[in-house]
């Protein structure tokens, strides 16, 4: 059964009022207009010419109402109402009202009204003409047949014109309401603008038509050519604005368009959700043709031109109805869908697509294999406007295109280029372009790992001195991690902070950081992430008593970590972790040695104190303070001698509101733009310069650096670094590239290139991360390498994992066959130290012998190191029998 026209329906629940208003226009039509009517017969006889000519015109014109771009058919411009008002003014009411009762007649059987509407209009009509005839009659009388106009006519026709244009307008919106449930005022406001224009010109226009008639009835027809006129010239704007949202090539919707339909879509699909429906979700689907590049390159554009025309129509032939397919440019084509019920639909409609791209493309019996890739974004949990839905369809458009699939729905984590990212990428590259960080000297909070957190005015600890290790019976041991922490203390209680300090309890609370200590420290000095942590101060009732060179005493309840150098007492959880040789990693630190007892840590310089949840560190940021870029240092060790042959340079970087960065998210960040350039600049003059100072103290180690693929696909990094060493009289042994099997694969040609340089300069090579890249034996016998680096995925499992160990020691046996020294990463605990040199590993490095460490504090942990040597005997057990 075919569905009824929406524009002759009427909701449930509104018929009643609806009819009965309509009911009482018609009424009130007939009532005033029953009496000229009556009388019309008797006047047929004596009507002149013009008045036949106008009743004709209006009848003929309204049989193609005008309709303009971009407006609903009720919004159909009637050019009757010109001829009517003229016809009532020039002859009476009766005639003006049947001819217009023609008019509507012929106009609703056009446009397919239903009676009922037809003769709404019909009586609508006939009131605004009983309106402005009656202030007509209130008027002088006789406006066009009693001589020359005067002011008084004028100001008549005016009052005229408008009657009718507000009792027209005012049956209208009521019916609207009545029909609809329409606010009053806004339905009255968003349409009067346009009425006024169109309507108004047309009534305006009926005087200068009497006029005409007065002089001859020939002069009426001409009024039709500025009509006529004005009509094609909207009518040529109409095809105009068209144009504008087709693409030339493929006639398909373009980019504009799109936008129109989606903010359209999404308004519509957002009160379909608020009702309820279970099909309120919207699709945007974004394709882009895999190998169309290609097809340009080898065949030009001319053939590229006849396969988009030949997809369009593939892709035409293949979205449901009602979808809308566009096309962006290029070789990008987008769909919306509408009224999904969720994901899966959009998957479905992906995946009929890509089959219809399947099939080859046959062009003059050449067939051409494209392909494309989809992403999906729907509405509303990947966005709720047309750019951000665009920008999360594109984002997943390409993580299938890295993937290799086809189809890709928008997740989160493949989103590399968010807003938050891009903010982070700003400030990297402002903290680049300031300048080295602060000055020496300057008190600073470091973490267990040495990673500068924070700057106030406390004094400094240096973990260094005295590392307290939890033992089973509380009592402090002192480790010598070597990490630095510069405390930083709080105004005792009841002291109130500076207002910027205030300010920033309002601040939303930060997401945990990764390192456990580091997370407490920060937590600590911010109140907000400590109450949300459910944290709080109290003393315990154990006490523990240590010494340290500095002086001072902690004092706490149950297993906690004191920091200070005078007395404290609080509570916090704390860990134990057991130490290598010289330097490991322990969770207890502070200035002085105790044993740390309570579930909370305390911080003091001097006085008793309290802490909750951690040290409180506070520095007021800057606005727009990008935060300090350091070096940090990380031994590496031989592990047959014990002796300390070199350090791993590692980045760090302090965010004022994030913390420490992790360095894995700030190179993806940096290798994304010419950042990486500044910040590769940056790590070689503060690493060259660093070697140089320790040279001067008598310290001849070697330095590890980690360069990015961008570097290497230019000369410009060896002219630096050649430059560097010339400056501080280096030799070029001091100092080593770590590259990635990644690097070497994106430009063979352009990276072995800038290898060759580094390596003629006497610059050492080391493949870094050996056997997580794309691992190839010709690397290790083509490329000029020093060493080989195990990637600490592989030695952090070997103790437990078989098929880990034999991995390392199938990489330690290749390495040394072909002469290369052999790193491993990532050595944390002894029997894997031990299992390495039993295996013929050469150097270790990772949390066993020391944690990554300021330049400043790597001296004062060379110091404390004594070498450490593998006993004779084999380590702890094999390993586990190889699968």
């Amino acid at each position: 059964m075919e569905a009824a026209d929406p524009r002759n329906s009427v909701p449930p629940g509104r018929v009643t009022p609806f009819f009965g208003f309509v009911a009482a226009v018609s009424a009130l039509a007939l009532l005033v207009s029953a009496g000229p009517l009556a009388a019309l017969p008797d006047q047929l006889a004596e009507l002149p010419v013009p008045f036949w000519t106008m009743a004709a015109l209006a009848v003929v014109c309204d049989a193609r109402p005008f309709v303009p771009p971009g407006r609903r058919q009720s919004s159909a411009v009637f050019p009757s109402t010109c001829f009517s008002f003229a016809i009532l003014l020039g002859w009476g009411l009766g005639p003006a009202v049947a001819v217009q009762a023609v008019a509507v007649l012929v106009s609703g059987w056009r446009m397919g009204y239903a009676a009922w509407r037809t003769g709404f209009n019909a009586a609508q009509y006939a009131c605004a003409l009983a309106a402005a005839s009656l202030v007509t009659a209130l008027g002088p009388g006789g406006i066009f047949y009693d001589g020359p106009l005067s002011w008084s006519d004028a100001v008549a026709l005016l009052g005229a014109t408008a009657a009718w244009f507000v009792a027209n307008y005012g049956l209208v919106n009521t019916a609207i309401r009545l029909r609809f449930g329409n606010r009053w005022w806004p339905t009255v406001r968003l349409g009067l603008a346009y009425e006024l224009l169109s309507t108004g010109s047309l009534l305006l226009l009926a005087p200068v038509l009497v006029t005409a008639a007065r002089a001859s009835a020939a002069l009426i027809p001409l009024v039709l050519v500025p009509l006529f006129a004005v009509y094609r010239m909207a009518r040529l704007s109409a095809e105009q604005e068209q144009l504008a949202a087709l693409d030339p090539l493929t006639g398909l919707p373009n980019r504009k368009a799109l936008l129109a339909e989606v903010a359209e879509q999404v308004h519509l699909h957002a009160e379909r959700a608020a009702k309820g429906a279970p099909d309120a979700h919207l699709a945007l689907l974004l394709i882009d043709l895999d190998r169309f590049k290609n097809v340009n390159d080898a065949l030009g554009h001319a053939v590229g031109d006849r396969l988009l025309v030949e997809v369009s129509a593939r892709l035409a032939g293949a979205v449901s109805e009602g979808a809308l397919l566009a096309r962006l440019g290029g070789d990008e084509f987008a769909i919306v869908s509408t009224r999904l019920t969720g994901v899966d639909d959009a998957r479905d409609t992906a995946e009929r697509l890509a089959r219809a791209l399947a099939e080859p493309v046959s062009l003059d019996g050449l067939p051409l294999d494209v392909g494309g890739s989809i992403g999906i974004a729907i509405f509303p949990e990947h966005g709720e406007d047309f750019a951000t839905l665009m920008r999360h369809a594109d984002v997943a458009m390409y993580d299938a295109k890295q993937r290799n699939d086809t189809v890709a729905v928008y997740a989160a984590e493949s989103d590399h280029n968010s807003a938050e990212r891009l903010g982070l990428l700003a400030d990297l590259r402002r903290v680049l372009e300031s300048g080295p960080a602060e000055p020496a000297g300057r008190d600073r909070v470091r973490g267990g790992d040495g990673a500068a957190l924070a700057a106030g005015s406390g004094g400094e600890l240096r973990a260094g001195d005295r590392v307290a290790r939890s033992a089973g019976d509380g009592v402090a041991r002192s480790a010598g991690d070597g990490a630095a922490l510069s405390a930083a203390l709080l105004p005792a209680a009841g002291v109130r902070a500076p207002g910027r300090w205030r300010a920033r309890r309002h601040r939303r609370p930060e997401p945990a950081h990764p390192d456990e200590l580091i997370n407490r420290i920060v937590t600590g000095a911010d109140p907000i992430r400590r109450r949300a942590g459910g944290d709080g101060a109290g003393v315990g009732t154990g006490s523990g008593v240590g010494t340290a060179p500095r002086g001072g005493t902690g004092s706490g309840a149950g297993p906690a970590r004191a920091v200070g150098t005078g007395a404290g007492s609080g509570a916090g959880p704390a860990r134990n972790v057991g130490t290598g040789p010289g330097a490991g990693p322990a969770r207890a630190v502070g200035g002085a040695s105790g044993s740390a007892a309570g579930s909370a840590s305390a911080a003091t310089t001097g006085g008793a104190g309290r802490g909750a949840g951690g040290v409180l560190v506070r520095q007021p940021d800057e606005p727009g303070d990008p935060g300090a870029i350091t070096m940090y240092y990380q031994p590496q060790v031989a592990i047959a001698t014990g002796e300390v042959v070199g350090v791993e340079a590692l980045l760090r970087w302090r965010h004022p509101r994030r913390g420490m960065v992790d360095p894995e998210e700030l190179i993806r960040v940096a290798e994304q733009s010419a950042v990486m350039r500044l910040l590769t600049r940056r790590v070689v003059d503060d690493v060259t310069e660093q070697l140089a100072k320790w040279s001067a103290a008598g310290c001849d180690l070697r330095a590890a650096l980690n360069v990015s693929v961008r570097d290497l696909h230019t000369g410009e990094i060896a002219d630096q670094i050649a430059d560097r060493l010339a400056r501080y009289g280096l030799s070029p042994d001091r100092l080593q590239l770590e590259i990635t099997e990644g690097a070497l694969m994106a430009d063979p040609r352009r990276v072995l290139a800038t290898i060759s340089r580094l390596h003629a300069i006497g610059v050492a090579i080391a493949l870094d991360d050996f056997g997580t890249g794309y691992s190839s034996m010709q690397h290790l016998r083509r490329l000029p390498l020093s060493e080989v680096k195990v990637d600490r995925s592989f030695v952090l499992g070997m103790a437990d994992d078989a098929d880990d160990a034999a991995i390392v020691r199938s990489v330690i046996e290749l390495a040394g066959a072909l002469g290369l020294r052999v790193v491993a990463e990532g050595v944390e605990d002894e029997r894997t130290w031990r299992l390495l040199h039993a295996a013929g590993c050469d150097v270790a490095q990772g949390w066993f012998y020391a944690r990554p460490m300021p330049a400043e504090e790597l001296g004062t942990w060379l110091s404390r190191y004594r070498p450490v040597r593998p006993s004779t005997r084999e380590a702890e057990g094999p390993p586990p029998p190889a699968r």
